[in-house]
């Protein structure tokens, strides 16, 4: 009777421990994964609003091209005019695509360092109830 006691005594805590820890683990795990989503909608709605505005300017170029033309200049002046315009414009484009790569990129280290981590929570979780089955089985011994 005293061993089946002790038994009990000792898996208790053990337990509890092992629920508390797994427990912890899915929050974790949960709030990992909430974070990743919503990185990745700010990471998407902000590359597609800066797209938007790439081409909202560029439609607009476009239209004061087709007026300058229709406009009379010196030949070569609203050529010029206009490259001293879309040289920003191609510069912002060209950082939009850099940004949007590195981003990509953050992103996808992050969910692999995510999936790592849970992968370390469930070898944790695995060693924990290992060792709270070796100390099951000690106190289970006679003698003892």
């Amino acid at each position: 009777m005293a061993d089946k006691e002790k038994k009990e005594a000792t898996a208790r805590p053990i337990e509890a421990f092992s629920e508390a820890t797994q427990t912890m683990a899915e929050s974790l795990a949960a709030a990992q994964e909430r974070n990743l989503k919503y990185a990745q909608s700010v990471f998407d709605s902000t590359i597609a609003l800066l797209k938007d505005h790439v081409e909202s300017t560029r439609s607009l170029l476009e239209q004061w091209e087709q007026q300058a033309q229709k406009q009379p200049m010196v030949p070569g002046v609203a050529e010029s005019y206009f490259s001293f315009f879309r040289a920003p414009l191609t510069a912002y484009q060209q950082v939009i695509e850099v940004v949007e790569t590195a981003s990509k990129q953050s992103l996808e280290s992050f969910q692999k360092a995510t999936e790592s981590f849970e992968k370390a929570m469930q070898q944790g979780r695995e060693q924990l109830q290992e060792a709270a089955r070796r100390t099951s089985h000690i106190t289970e011994k006679p003698g003892k």
